[in-house]
Formats: C-alpha cells, structure tokens, sequence
C-alpha cells in the first residue's frame, strides 16, 4: 500500500489525464471501424498536436487492413491562447504556442490539415469545413466560450453513431460556465447517449 500511495503521488497528474484519454481514443476508432462509422475526423484545441497526432496514428494502425478508407483529420486552433481568460489555469501564458513549429511538424501527413485562428473565425469561412461529416469530434478547447462555437458548428456535423469526446467536460470558470454547460445549452443532447468518461472528460455518441 505504502508503494502503491508512492508511485500514484510519485506520477503527475497530467500523465494519467493522457493515458486515460489515449486510451479512450483507441476504443472510439475500433468502435468507428466495427460499425463502419462514415465521416472525417476534427479537433477542437490542439495546442502543441500531440492528443491529433496520437489519434491519426491510432487510426493508421487499427483501419491499416481497410486502406480504402481515407479519413480526412482537422486540427484547429489559434495558437495565441483564449479568447477571453477567466479561469486561473485555462490561460494564453499557459497556452500559447509558436503555430510555426505545430504547422511545420504536421507538413508530412497528408491527410490532416491545420487550421489556425479562433473558432468563430475560421468554422464558417474555411471552405474545407463548410460541407463536412464528422465521424469522431475531439473537443479540447478548455472553456465555455470557446465550446459555444464549437457545438453551434457541430450540431448536425456528427454521423450517425459518431463519437463526441468532451475534454475537460467539468472544470468550472470565474463566472461558474463549464464545457458542460455548453454541451446542455447549444446542443440536441437528446440525439445523444453517454457512452463512457476519463479523467476529467465524458463521451458520447449520437444515435
């Protein structure tokens, strides 16, 4: 017991957060795969790409035997941090980064595109984005102002038996919104069924 206490306190928290979140990416493309789920893949909040590249390398290895089946990955975000800051910790010094460095380390796959700029400027001009079905939606913005755009843009954007993987679903901000309270308030959650959490996030998918 002793040991055990050591090395959970020994490990930072981050590196639970991640492994229980990779891990949930793993089952959501093999459940895209059993049930032969159409639609492209898009991540809200990439930051430095290492949850994108993860996902896009998880579905190289589990679709490797079917390569007829060509997903398109987006990535966005504006590398600049938030729109607005009211939570200690969800801030532009803890978030931004050199999009330079992100966009130049994604050059080699073709299959995903970086979009960067913040969500309400960039989900109703880039064209790429305009007449798109989405079979997995990662959503990894961190606040509620943020997430409002996002479910505004997704809502009838998921297939059907897509997934809708919520980071961060809970954490509440100075003026007490959350990521769930936009997921309550933007979108037809009644489409929806719960169908697992990690960490501080929830998933679901629509039937």
């Amino acid at each position: 017991t002793i040991l055990l206490s050591f090395l959970i306190n020994f490990i930072k928290g981050d590196y639970y957060h991640n492994v229980s979140k990779f891990y949930e990416k793993n089952k959501i493309w093999n459940n895209i795969k059993l049930d032969s789920i159409k639609g492209n893949y898009i991540e809200f909040g990439i930051y430095k790409g290492k949850s994108l590249i993860h996902s896009y390398k998880t579905y190289k290895k589990i679709f490797k035997e079917t390569p007829n089946i060509n997903i398109k990955f987006f990535g966005l975000d504006s590398f600049e941090g938030f729109p607005v800051e009211n939570h200690d910790f969800y801030s532009n010094s803890n978030f931004a980064v050199s999009s330079e460095k992100v966009i130049h380390n994604f050059k080699k796959y073709e299959q995903i595109e970086i979009i960067q700029g913040y969500f309400n400027e960039v989900l109703d001009s880039n064209e790429n984005l305009i007449d798109n079905q989405f079979s997995f939606v990662f959503i990894d913005c961190d606040i509620y102002e943020s997430a409002i755009d996002v479910f505004e843009y997704i809502d009838n954007k998921i297939s059907n038996g897509g997934f809708l993987m919520i980071d961060d679903f809970t954490s509440i901000d100075k003026n007490g919104n959350s990521i769930y309270k936009a997921f309550k308030d933007k979108l037809n959650i009644d489409q929806y069924i719960y169908f697992t959490s990690y960490s501080n996030g929830q998933i679901y998918r629509k039937i």
